[in-house]
This record gives structure tokens, C-alpha cells and sequence, in this order.
């Protein structure tokens, strides 16, 4: 499994598409989680990126997931923006975040967070993760981080 690291190219692809506010995937962009963020405060472009991941990583403690290869069932299921987070190909990732105005009658402010992956995952029939010991199967090139067990 690789750790994941900033790209600043997939970070200005994420931002483009996050000033537009949307309300759903890039299609067909594979690799792409989006969050919505509607609330009484504005808050920091730190708060929202960590609210979506936060978000994205609960989907398996609110669902659970009983298998490490990505069916039909997963894909369609609340638990797809999790799995492309820890997808064990994908190794870079970029943010963005778009400030989409305030509600007319709640008066909330509504900010939308995109983030885009390298490789995408997701892929149906395909494995999330293999089971094993940390850094067991670092692709060429890569080497192990032996701290977080993860192919840097």
C-alpha cells in the first residue's frame, strides 16, 4: 500500500473543478471524492479539507465493508469515498476547495471540497488492498517506510 503525497497538478485540476460548487463526480474522471460543507460559521480551507477526509474515513465505521476486492455492491455503496482513499495503487493526491456563497434562507455558508487521486481506484473486480505485513508489496521503485509500514 502506498502513502499518499500532495500533487500540486492533481491539486489545480481538484481546484478547477471545486469553483464550480458541484454536486458530483467529474464524469468520467475516475478518482475524484467530493464533499459539501454547508454551516452557520465559514470555516478555514484546513477545516473543510480535514472535515471531508474525516467524512470520507467514517463511511467505513458507519457501513463496514466485508471484502478487499471493490464489487458492484461497494462501488455503488457509501463506503466508495473511503475505499479510493486507501486504494493501495494510488499514491498522490490534490485538494480543492471552492467557496460557493451562503444560503438565501438559512443564511449558511456552502463550500465544496474536491479531491482527485492518482492512480484512481475503484475499479470493479479489483482489489482495494491485499491483505499482509506492512511494505510486503512495494511496487518497483518504491521503497519501504518502515515508521507507517506504507511504499513511499
Amino acid at each position: 500500500m502506498r502513502k499518499l503525497k500532495w500533487d500540486e497538478s492533481l491539486a489545480r485540476e481538484a481546484q478547477t473543478w471545486a469553483t464550480f460548487c458541484p454536486g458530483e463526480n467529474d464524469v468520467p474522471i475516475l478518482g475524484e471524492n467530493i464533499y459539501m460543507s454547508l454551516s452557520m460559521e465559514s470555516r478555514t480551507i484546513e477545516e473543510l479539507v480535514g472535515n471531508a477526509t474525516k467524512s470520507w474515513e467514517k463511511e467505513f465505521q458507519d457501513n463496514g465493508w466485508t471484502s478487499t476486492t471493490m464489487d458492484e455492491s461497494g462501488f455503488t455503496s457509501a463506503i466508495r469515498h473511503a475505499t479510493q482513499m486507501v486504494w493501495a495503487e494510488t499514491g498522490l493526491i490534490g485538494c480543492g476547495v471552492g467557496r460557493c456563497g451562503t444560503d438565501y434562507y438559512t443564511k449558511e455558508h456552502l463550500a465544496t471540497v474536491v479531491c482527485r487521486y492518482g492512480e484512481p481506484g475503484n475499479y470493479i473486480g479489483s482489489d482495494i488492498y491485499v491483505k499482509g505485513d506492512g511494505c510486503s508489496s512495494c511496487a518497483a521503485g518504491l521503497q519501504c517506510e518502515t515508521d507507517s509500514g506504507l511504499c513511499v
